[in-house]
């Protein structure tokens, strides 16, 4: 391979330069040259003057799309709540059957009391009445104690009623109508030796007088 001279390569290339010098120095030569370098000049610094805004931009229609996003969840969200409050003035009205259903205390004083109502409308005779001890209201959750879940508890107590046929199926079919749940556990008829006028031979006699002991329950709600 031959030796590199560079005096000999220098004279070469300074010979190309010195024939573009004339070139450059073109009045149109010069134009194109001062566009050129005019319009990398001012590439150069606006992408540094836009690339702040542009990133303004960016973070701008992202924000945009999370607000949009949030926007829509909050209208469906509004959307169930109107819904939930359209339903619940629907049954705003049925609370209060629902609390005398199953009330959150034993109120084993007022179930009584509808029994005796019952009786007296249904002309029967409340012969006897047995009543658990229980509690008037609900225990309390002390203090920073968490409630348990709620659970359906229930009193049971036992009566004994005395009347006509008819009257004793109403009484019965009027505690299965109550309010408050209620359930016959069970009930033994007896028959009494006393007779009404009206008694006949067949099995259940309009006019014969029973006795129907019951075992009842009530039901409440409790935690």
């Amino acid at each position: 391979m031959a030796a590199f001279n560079y005096k000999q390569e220098y004279q070469r290339y300074k010979k190309y330069y010195l024939n573009l010098v004339p070139l450059l120095q073109q009045p149109v030569s010069r134009a194109y040259t001062t566009i050129i370098f005019s319009f990398l000049a001012i590439s150069l610094f606006g992408w540094y003057a836009i690339r702040p805004t542009m990133q303004t931009i960016f973070e701008l229609k992202r924000e945009i799309a999370d607000k949009t996003d949030l926007n829509q969840k909050m209208e469906e969200k509004i959307s169930a709540l109107i819904e939930a409050q359209a339903v619940y003035q629907d049954i705003e009205t049925k609370i209060p059957v629902v609390t005398d259903a199953l009330p959150t205390t034993p109120d084993a004083i007022r179930a009584l009391g509808q029994i005796q109502s019952l009786a007296r409308e249904s002309n029967v005779q409340l012969t006897s009445i047995s009543v658990p001890i229980v509690p008037l209201v609900a225990v309390s959750t002390a203090s920073g104690q968490k409630a348990g879940p709620t659970k359906v508890s229930d009193v049971a107590f036992t009566l004994a009623v005395t009347g006509m046929y008819p009257d004793i199926k109403n009484f019965l079919e009027g505690i299965v109508d109550l309010r408050r749940v209620t359930q016959i556990e069970s009930m033994t008829f007896l028959l009494q030796r006393e007779l009404s006028p009206e008694a006949t031979q067949s099995a259940t006699p309009t006019g014969t007088k029973l006795q129907v002991d019951l075992k009842l329950n009530i039901y409440y709600l409790s935690t």
